[in-house]
């Protein structure tokens, strides 16, 4: 994320590497607990992405209002910016799913009807119910 905000925002804005570096802590945390751990298991890598976008967008904009220059055209710079991590993250997700996350249902011998029956004898059995019915004492 750091590398296409430099990209972006220091090569095309002038930006500073110190602002640019805040910016992108914040939005990379933002991204992490929002985007990565929330909506990507629930909406897959193409909703989380669409999340991503939406948070850099007004992550940018929201934090170049505070932090850039006043000729920074904020709109056109967080527009970039947005679409330049989006498309990161949907490389990044594909990866991280290719590499670290394992399905177990397609593991050899595993199958979802495969059902055990567990068989005890009862820690308290009814004293009450088997008194005629037991050996003698």
């Amino acid at each position: 994320m750091t590398i296409v905000l430099w990209a972006i925002l220091g090569g095309l804005f002038d930006v500073s590497f110190t602002n640019i570096i805040i910016t992108s802590v914040v939005l990379t945390g933002a991204s992490f607990i929002i985007g990565d751990l929330y909506f990507l298991p629930k909406m897959g890598n193409v909703g989380a992405a669409m999340v991503d976008f939406v948070l850099a967008l007004a992550g940018v904009w929201a934090l170049g209002a505070f932090l850039f220059d006043n000729a920074v055209p904020l709109g056109t710079a967080s527009l970039l910016s947005a679409f330049g991590i989006a498309l990161g993250e949907l490389l990044v997700h594909w990866y991280m799913k290719k590499q670290f996350v394992t399905d177990d249902t397609k593991m050899p011998g595993y199958y979802n009807r495969d059902l055990q029956t567990e068989f005890s004898s009862e820690l308290e059995p009814d004293t009450k119910k088997d008194q005629g019915n037991g050996p003698e004492e």
